[in-house]
């Protein structure tokens, strides 16, 4: 049997797997793109679902703050916007009174390319871009602590906004369940002290919470945003597989984005018909470092079976740039880690691959990670405490014939799109 397993910044990667250890190919159904992309976008916004339209909810005079998420997702603002702001000068909003805020979350300002891509440069050069990174505390106010004990440091444009739109997609995601709805807010807008507190609480939930609606960190997002920051208005997209525009919500930041999320469900659920002892996770396409090539990593634990091997494939260029302390993170024992945690002296950012750390070794406890990246390396797969191949056909070779000859058959499953897939077991 051989695959192409695709991969960021080169040819797809070619893995050969004998006959008889070869039990399926986990891989949604195909589904086709919006055949008009601008007019999917306007009949969501005419019908929008649950709240009265954007002409109806602003009105002249009210500054009006339109959050968008940032380079990271391929949310496409340059379709989205438009008719948006149609419809709020159609409303007599200023555009004077209009910001568009990137929701950045940890992640770094956007460059100026970057704006213009992803907002269109007409509109990107006519109106106020605001890109204000979580640790510029000078740009978040204190809106008290939220009923969690979250304390709601928001960005101030936002929070002092009298309208707030926010725009994004929904995929699956390893700790919310789902992207999209009032996480643009949480951790979106937020500042580190707010982002850090959130992130964390993560550490504490032992669950793999991919694909959950039900998730406790959904729940305590949603929460937050409705008590201390409400959305009016969301408009959430669901791409296909490669990226192209499948659907579009418009409406109530929770009533549409449940919506959003069944279409996501049809696009990116993959039925199995077990689990298996041997799981090739592919992290396309989020396989740029290992901070986002975990995603994967969080759905082959959904397709392996208990004391199985998960492969988790993934080019990571940029290696363990971003969060360089996980692999540190993820080879300590998590009691250890969690007291680290809750001592308090860990700084934002080393809380949260600390956090990150716990919830990999969590999955640890139940199964065996063999890691295969060129951008990864060795030491990398060390002090996760896991083993480093040169090509997966060695690390499905280790992993198979360690299982008794009588399992070896039919023992390995593939997932390509590892990344963005949620494996549904029958």
């Amino acid at each position: 049997m051989r695959f192409d397993l695709p991969r960021r910044g080169g040819p797809p990667l070619s893995l050969a797997l004998p006959d008889d250890w070869f039990g399926e190919l986990v891989s949604p159904p195909a589904v086709a793109a919006a055949p008009d992309a601008p007019a999917l976008i306007a009949a969501a916004l005419a019908r929008p679902i649950g709240c009265p339209p954007l002409s109806e909810l602003a009105s002249p005079g009210q500054s009006v703050a339109i959050l968008i998420d940032d380079y990271t997702r391929k949310t496409p603002g340059h379709l989205l916007l438009p008719p948006i702001l149609q419809q709020l000068q159609a409303a007599g909003v200023a555009q004077s009174d209009i910001s568009l805020v990137l929701a950045l979350g940890t992640h770094r300002p956007m460059t100026p390319a970057e704006i213009a891509a992803k907002l269109g440069a007409d509109v990107a050069g006519a109106y106020r871009v605001v890109n204000q990174p979580a640790t510029n505390s000078a740009a978040m106010v204190y809106l008290g602590d939220a009923a969690s004990g979250l304390p709601a440091w928001v960005n101030r444009t936002v929070a002092r906004a009298d309208v707030r739109i926010g725009l994004g997609m929904i995929t699956p995601h390893m700790e919310a369940g789902f992207s999209g709805g009032a996480k643009i807010v949480l951790p979106g807008v937020c500042s580190a002290v707010t982002v850090d507190a959130f992130h964390t609480a993560s550490a504490t939930i032992p669950a793999n919470q991919l694909g959950r609606i039900d998730a406790p960190l959904r729940r305590r997002l949603e929460q937050f945003v409705a008590e201390r920051v409400p959305l009016d208005f969301i408009v959430n997209v669901v791409p296909t597989l490669s990226g192209e525009l499948y659907q579009c919500v418009a409406g109530h930041p929770i009533e549409a984005h449940r919506i959003g999320v069944g279409y996501a469900q049809t696009v990116f659920g993959a039925t199995a018909r077990r689990r298996y002892p041997v799981v090739v996770a592919n992290c396309h396409p989020y396989d740029i470092d290992l901070w986002q090539s975990l995603k994967g990593i969080w759905a082959g634990d959904l397709l392996t079976a208990d004391g199985g091997t998960l492969i988790a494939v993934s080019a990571a260029p940029e290696g363990n740039s971003s969060y360089p302390r996980v692999p540190h993170y993820i080879g300590r024992a998590p009691a250890e880690v969690l007291a680290a945690i809750d001592s308090g002296r860990l700084s934002a950012t080393e809380a949260i691959q600390a956090a990150t750390g716990v919830m990999v070794r969590r999955r640890l406890e139940r199964m065996n990670l063999m890691l295969v990246s060129p951008g990864l390396t060795p030491a990398d797969a060390a002090a996760m405490g896991v083993p480093h191949f040169d090509t997966v056909e060695a690390a499905v070779a280790a992993a198979v014939t360690r299982l008794p000859a009588g399992q070896q058959p039919g023992s390995v499953a593939v997932l390509p799109f590892g990344g963005l897939v949620l494996p549904l077991v029958e």
